[in-house]
């Protein structure tokens, strides 16, 4: 009876192979991010939060670079434009649990070096579809189909779609074999420090910054490499601007790298390469994780219409201006608009909209103006009207009282022509011309 206890016990405890779980591999990383500053754990965290298996080889024994060097820091540039990893970055200084003005603004003034290290370090440990690696290098790099393949110092060899390189003038391109490059330019040398509308790139912004008087985006084309170098991005390839020495330079250096996690990323989820990345695809996915098209400086993110603002901006519909004395570039969301401001990029994005602005001239628009602008454009009827009256508050989020004679801010014209002709889904190439 004993001996036949123990059989049953030793058959039970032996596992049915029809129905054991066999151990799951690892996933296999689709990008690869090289490097060990503020920028590197900015765009190996966007990476990763775009959703794909992201590996990041730190070629250093500590991660965060400049900022956890030295003395305690204070940083005056990107005047309220704390936005996107570097705000998350901010928000782990002050140890608040959510972003505020003043607590960004307090952060700013006093980055403690260890305290830098430990808002690194813990956030990598725990952002999800993040590997990383300390005290490794790469030896070799040449191109593998669409992607890379990565030879690391200990010999072992990685395949990935798409590269981000963090170190300080792109070193990998010295590894690259010359079948593998054409041109010695292989990004573009210089940023316009300026939101120009006479040019179409304003549209295609991909991080904001501000320096001194300078207050500007970057657009994707500086981001992408040449033709050659399909799915190679540099965090700082060969710029002054960009030179993590600078401690000024950090907030714009860490929201370009946050792009290029982010554009390699697009690759790697889509297959595809750098060259046919779709700009508002790309734009809608830092904007989802809190960073900014257009350098708005009275948009902050905790402005609850912040995304639709974003947006409207970054078609031109609504354009900023520079003020005092070119010190400050806003949006004056409580400003009214008039036809003459809108007309002519509502009928480049919309040409039906070109026959209900004959002959009108409205030097303030009124609700009751746009709403039937909308129904002309989007073929919407009456009950527009019952649909935003019930969503004035709640939905939209607006003061005051639904009213069709009230004369309508800037604010509310963006969230509601953001709403019912969303105009950012009118797809722009490079270089920002509108592709029907």
């Amino acid at each position: 009876m004993v001996n036949r206890l123990f059989f049953l016990i030793l058959c039970c405890s032996i596992p049915f192979q029809g129905t054991a779980q066999k151990s799951k591999k690892p996933p296999k990383p689709q990008v690869l991010v090289y490097g060990h500053g503020a920028d590197a754990f900015s765009a190996a965290m966007q990476s990763a939060q775009s959703g794909v298996e992201t590996y990041w080889i730190v070629d250093s024994t500590n991660i965060g670079g400049t900022l956890i060097q030295g003395e305690t820091k204070s940083i005056s540039s990107n005047h309220l434009l704390d936005v996107g990893t570097w705000a998350f970055f901010l928000k782990g200084i002050a140890n608040v649990k959510e972003i505020s003005d003043s607590a960004l603004f307090a952060a700013k003034k006093h980055i403690a070096p260890r305290i830098a290290q430990n808002v690194f370090e813990n956030s990598a440990d725990t952002i999800k579809r993040l590997s990383y690696k300390k005290n490794l290098t790469i030896s070799a790099i040449e191109k593998s189909g669409k992607g890379w393949q990565i030879t690391l110092s200990n010999r072992k060899k990685i395949k990935v779609r798409a590269i981000v390189d963090a170190t300080d003038k792109a070193s990998l391109l010295s590894l690259l074999k010359e079948k593998d490059i054409k041109d010695k330019e292989y990004f573009p040398s210089e940023l316009v420090k300026q939101i120009n509308y006479d040019s179409s790139l304003y549209r295609t912004g991909v991080a904001v910054g501000q320096i001194g008087k300078q207050i500007f985006n970057i657009p994707l084309s500086n981001l992408l490499p040449d033709s050659s170098l399909r799915n190679y991005f540099s965090t700082k390839p060969n710029e002054k601007l960009l030179s993590p020495d600078n401690i000024e330079r950090i907030p714009l250096l860490m929201l370009r790298a946050q792009a290029c996690g982010a554009a390699a990323a697009y690759c790697a989820f889509f297959n595809t390469t750098s060259d046919k990345i779709n700009v508002r695809t790309l734009q809608g996915e830092l904007l989802a994780f809190k960073s900014f098209m257009m350098p708005f400086q009275d948009i902050r993110l905790s402005d609850v219409h912040h995304p639709q603002i974003q947006r409207v901006g970054a078609t031109g519909i609504l354009r900023g201006v520079y003020k005092n004395n070119e010190n400050s570039f806003q949006f004056s969301p409580d400003s009214l608009v008039s036809s003459k401001e809108v007309e002519f990029p509502i009928k480049q994005l919309y040409t039906r909209s070109q026959i209900w602005f004959k002959d009108k001239d409205i030097p303030v628009f009124k609700l009751s103006d746009l709403l039937d602008l909308i129904k002309y454009v989007a073929n919407r009827g009456e009950e527009l009207n019952a649909e935003v009256e019930k969503g004035w508050i709640k939905r939209f989020k607006f003061k005051g009282s639904y009213d069709p004679e009230r004369k309508l801010s800037r604010r509310e014209f963006a969230v509601l022509v953001d709403t019912y002709l969303q105009p950012f889904h009118v797809r722009v190439n490079l270089k920002g011309e509108l592709q029907y």
